[in-house]
């Protein structure tokens, strides 16, 4: 059984808190990491990193067809040299850093930022039928497609299963 801290927030009774749901529940990222640890595509355990070092999480699809997986990642707002693919012992790692696009205004505060800059870091356990020699990535608009080809082996396994009633 997976334990999640819930850390309360103070109601000073003038209706409901509209805090982020990250803060009531910190450690909710972890308990669908455990959830969903035997997938394909898995995020190996990172340990217990603060929230300041992954300050950052791209958004993926994964879709897998006949003869591939393919990985897309939204990157808004970065550049193809702000990006790292590195591929280690069948791990994906997808990793780099959004900076700040502050402009110094001199006649004027800031009032609102809710656009999110710093590292990231996402890693993917590769399924062991994923040919990683032939692996492709392409960055064109904001969005990392990453192509995954099946070994021929893996293709000519696949095969549909019959149910009886």
């Amino acid at each position: 059984m997976t334990n999640v801290s819930v850390t309360k927030q103070p109601n000073n009774g003038k209706g409901k808190s509209i805090a982020p749901l990250s803060s009531h529940f910190p450690n909710i990222d972890d308990f669908f990491d455990k959830f969903t640890n035997h997938w394909p595509f898995m995020r190996p355990t990172l340990g217990n990193m603060e929230s300041t070092e992954l300050s950052l999480h791209p958004k993926v699809d994964i879709i897998e067809d006949d003869k591939s997986y393919k990985l897309s990642a939204e990157l808004p707002g970065l550049e193809l040299g702000d990006i790292n693919l590195d591929l280690s012992d069948g791990i994906l790692t997808l990793s780099g850093e959004k900076k700040t696009q502050k402009e110094e205004h001199k006649e004027g505060n800031y009032h609102m930022m809710e656009r999110s800059y710093g590292y990231f870091k996402r890693s993917f356990s590769l399924p062991k039928s994923v040919e990683e020699d032939k692996i492709k990535a392409v960055f064109k608009k904001g969005v990392l497609d990453i192509t995954m080809p099946k070994s021929e082996k893996a293709q000519q396994l696949q095969r549909k299963i019959s149910i009886n009633e």
